[in-house]
C-alpha cells in the first residue's frame, strides 16, 4: 500500500520493508555535439556556402544553363506527377488495396485542402526540394494548438539554420530575403523541429510553450554535411562542366563580333576595264578609274546577293596578257572560307550537357531528340517511355519527404489514418495497349 507519495509498503503489516519509486526520464536516443567551424552570421546563423550566398549564386548560374533548366523541369514534373491525390488503404487476406478517393469525401480534409490551395503549395515545396534538396513548410496552429489550420512554403533560399545547441539540436531557422546585406531587424526567427521527432511530442511541446507556428524541413539525408545537404546533381556546377557550357556561347559571340565577316572576294582585272572602255580608260583620272571599279562591284553585289539572285550567272571574258601571253580572267569571284562553320566546340558542349543530365538522373531523350553527340537525334518513342518509367520508379525515396507534410497534418489533426497522399504519374503507352495512349502509375 502507498504510505506516502512514491513510497510503498509491501509484505503485510509485520513487514517493515518500504520501496521507493524514483521518477526517471524517458529513454532517449544518443545526442551528438556538432563542432561548428563556420563563421556564423550575426553569431548564430549557419552560413549556406562559403559566403552564405550559395542558393543565390547557384540560381543565377542555373538560369543561364539551358540543359540544366530543362532537366530540373523534368525532375519537378515527375515528382509532382498529376498532382496530390488521396488514396485509402483497405487490408484483405491477400494484400493491401489502395483506392483513390475524392478530397470531398472527407470534409475536414477538403476544407483544409481548398483553403491552403494544397496542390499549388506542394508544387512550390517540390521545386525547392528538387533544386536544393531542402524545403521549408511553415505550419500554423489554431489558437488552442489542437489543429494545424494552414501551411505555406518559405523560400528555401531565404532560410538559414541556427547554430545547434549544446545537445546538437537546431532549434530555429532565420528567414531573410537579403542575406547579402544582412540586418538582424530584417530576420524572422521561426521555431524548427526535426523530421524524426514524433508529431505527438511536437504537439505537446507547442502547447506547453505556447508556440503557434513552426517549421519541419523536408530535407535530404546528410552524408558528411553538418547542416545543408549537398545536392548530387550540383556536382556539374562545381566541377567545371557548367562553366564549359556557359563559356562556349560567350566565346562564340566574341569571336563573331571581332572576326571579319566576308563571304566573297571579287577580283577584277584592269584588262577588263581596258577592254570595256578602250583608249578612254587611259584617259581617266585615278579617281574616275576607282569609281568605275566601285560601280562594277556594286552592280555584281546587287544582282547576285540574296534569294532573288538564286540561279543567276555572271559571264566574264578572258584576256591574253600582252607580255606573258597567259590567260587573265576579267572577273573572278572566290568564296572566303568560314573556319568556324564546321561545328567546332559542339562535342565539348555535348559532353558537358551529357555530364549535367547524368548527374541529374535525367535521360537526354526526355528533353532532346536523343543522346548528345550520337549519330542521330531522333530518340524513339520507346526510348522516351522507358526513360520516363525508370525516372518515375526512382521517385518514392524522394516523395516520402514531401508527402510527409500531409502525414504530419493528418496525425496532428486526427484525420482518418487509412488515408494517404500520393503523387500518381502518367505513363505513356502505345495505342495498341491503351486507346488513349496513357495509363496511371501510382508509386
Amino acid at each position: 500500500m502507498e504510505i506516502a507519495k512514491g513510497i510503498y509498503a509491501i509484505g503485510g503489516l509485520n513487514n517493515k520493508t518500504a520501496v521507493f519509486f524514483n521518477k526517471t526520464t524517458d529513454p532517449v536516443h544518443s545526442t551528438f555535439k556538432a563542432k561548428i567551424t563556420d563563421s556564423l552570421i550575426s553569431g548564430k546563423w549557419l552560413p549556406w556556402g562559403d559566403n552564405n550566398l550559395y542558393p543565390q549564386e547557384f540560381a543565377d548560374k542555373l538560369k543561364k544553363t539551358g540543359v540544366a533548366v530543362g532537366g530540373l523541369e523534368v525532375l519537378t514534373a515527375a515528382h509532382f506527377g498529376t498532382g496530390f491525390r488521396l488514396y485509402q488503404g483497405t487490408e484483405t487476406d491477400e494484400a493491401i488495396i489502395f483506392k483513390e478517393r475524392l478530397v470531398d469525401s472527407f470534409p475536414d480534409i477538403a476544407v483544409f485542402y481548398y483553403r491552403t490551395k494544397f496542390d499549388i503549395f506542394l508544387s512550390e515545396i517540390i521545386t525547392d526540394y528538387e533544386t536544393f534538396r531542402v524545403a521549408f513548410t511553415e505550419y500554423l496552429l489554431s489558437p488552442n494548438g489542437n489543429e494545424i489550420i494552414s501551411v505555406r512554403r518559405i523560400k528555401a533560399a531565404d532560410c538559414r539554420f541556427e547554430a545547434p545547441d549544446n545537445f546538437g539540436i537546431i532549434n530555429n531557422i532565420g528567414v531573410n530575403t537579403d542575406w547579402e546585406n544582412y540586418e538582424d531587424k530584417n530576420t524572422t526567427v521561426i521555431r524548427c523541429f526535426g523530421a524524426n521527432i514524433p508529431i505527438e511530442e511536437i504537439k505537446a511541446f507547442c502547447k506547453e510553450k505556447g508556440i503557434r507556428n513552426f517549421t519541419i524541413p523536408s530535407i535530404d539525408t546528410l552524408l558528411v554535411e553538418k547542416s545543408y545537404p549537398s545536392v548530387g546533381w550540383h556536382a556539374s556546377f562545381k566541377n567545371g562542366w557548367v562553366d564549359v557550357v556557359l563559356s562556349i556561347p560567350a566565346f562564340k559571340k566574341a569571336m563573331f563580333e571581332q572576326q571579319l565577316n566576308i563571304k566573297y572576294l571579287i577580283h577584277v582585272s584592269d584588262e577588263y576595264f581596258s577592254h570595256i572602255y578602250g583608249q578612254d580608260w587611259n584617259l581617266f583620272s585615278p579617281e574616275e578609274r576607282q569609281e568605275k571599279r566601285t560601280q562594277l562591284v556594286d552592280l555584281i553585289h546587287e544582282n547576285l546577293q540574296g534569294n532573288q539572285a538564286g540561279g543567276k550567272s555572271i559571264i566574264s571574258p578572258f584576256f591574253i596578257d600582252r607580255v606573258s601571253g597567259k590567260e587573265i580572267k576579267g572577273i573572278q569571284i572566290e568564296e572566303v572560307p568560314q573556319p568556324q562553320s564546321n561545328g567546332d566546340f559542339l562535342l565539348d558542349s555535348s559532353a558537358a550537357n551529357y555530364e549535367i543530365l547524368t548527374a541529374m538522373g535525367v535521360d537526354p531523350c526526355l528533353i532532346t531528340g536523343g543522346a548528345f553527340g550520337g549519330k542521330t537525334l531522333s530518340g524513339s518513342g520507346s526510348d522516351k517511355r522507358e526513360a520516363w518509367a525508370i525516372l518515375c520508379a526512382k521517385l518514392p525515396i524522394k516523395q516520402i519527404r514531401t508527402l510527409q507534410i500531409f502525414e504530419n497534418i493528418k496525425i496532428w489533426n486526427g484525420w482518418d489514418l487509412t488515408v494517404f497522399g500520393k503523387f500518381p504519374n502518367i505513363n505513356l503507352t502505345t495505342l495498341d495497349k491503351n486507346k488513349n495512349g496513357q495509363e496511371k502509375v501510382v508509386n
